[in-house]
């Protein structure tokens, strides 16, 4: 009971804060450093969210983020390391309640964790980490995918921000097949993806399904919006854009076997990491024609 008291007390400092910022910076200067990420076709409404370390893109069609973003500093990331993960998910009041994610979508049977798009791992204070269990910052995530390959990748964005002092990354959902949805309310991704520009360096993007399947993708920013309709970074340069910077491979927990990194036209395909290479001229015309019949698809949303 205290801790919860607690916590709730954090959260209402937190809103104060935000508020605060939101009069100041509508467009959440102090954590998109790089611009507002824009989204291409949207139907139904959105509401943007300003947090103390992140804001994110709300969609009350989804009732999930159409992206989180934020900034990550050396001495933030190191801060965060020392801090207990101890905090609570909620529904996010600022949400008109027929919009919002409900604790109730998300029950024990729902076969998905709540994943986070900023995760909180990257907060270096109690305020930021309790505001990240927001659940205008969680989408529906393959248990296995949020606890391994996306827990690897996350690790290594926190060690990118430690190797070049200041980064900003883009987080969010891929919706590219048909609309499932968790408990009729909350639309499921098919793909989650996290795009990291290093400031005077470049950028490039991360990209993984929303399943167990042990493998990744590293992209453009321009293959990322073709693929997503969301450009996180709208005011890099045409060649930041067109060329994808080298990222390091996820990094696993102790005892667990790190993703392995596919083609993108791989990952898109549907193909399982551990199916046998396919023999035979027509077969594998087959299996490219079904992969690029997916990329088009995709790319014609």
């Amino acid at each position: 009971m205290i801790r919860q008291l607690a916590v709730a007390a954090i959260l209402a400092l937190a809103s104060l804060y935000a508020g605060a910022r939101d009069s100041q910076s509508p467009q959440c200067a102090h954590v998109l450093g790089t611009g507002q990420p824009s989204v291409g076709k949207i139907t139904g409404g959105t509401q943007l969210l300003c947090y103390r370390g992140y804001a994110v893109l709300y969609s009350s069609q989804t009732r999930t983020a159409l992206w989180s973003a934020e900034r990550l500093t050396r001495e933030g990331v190191d801060a965060a390391r020392k801090l207990p993960r101890d905090s609570d998910f909620y529904e996010e009041g600022r949400l008109p309640e027929a919009d919002r994610a409900k604790l109730t979508d998300y029950g024990r049977r729902s076969g998905f964790d709540r994943g986070h798009l900023a995760p909180s791992g990257d907060f270096p204070d109690m305020a930021s980490q309790a505001e990240s269990f927001s659940l205008a910052n969680v989408v529906p995530q393959d248990s296995v995918s949020n606890r391994r390959t996306w827990s690897h990748i996350e690790t290594s964005t926190r060690k990118l921000a430690r190797q070049y002092g200041s980064i900003q990354v883009v987080t969010g959902p891929a919706f590219v097949g048909n609309a499932r949805m968790l408990g009729g309310r909350v639309r499921i991704p098919d793909f989650i993806w996290k795009a990291i520009y290093v400031p005077g360096t470049g950028a490039a993007a991360y990209i993984a399904r929303n399943d167990a399947t042990p493998a990744y993708s590293v992209i453009t920013v321009d293959e990322l919006r073709h693929f997503t309709g969301i450009d996180p970074f709208p005011t890099l340069s045409v060649t930041m854009r067109s060329t994808a910077i080298d990222l390091p491979p996820p990094t696993p927990h102790p005892g667990e076997k790190a993703a392995r990194r596919v083609a993108f036209a791989w990952l898109v395909s549907g193909d399982r990491v551990e199916k046998e290479a396919i023999t035979g001229q027509i077969t594998h015309l087959v299996r490219d024609a079904g992969t690029l019949a997916s990329l088009l698809l995709a790319y014609s949303r």
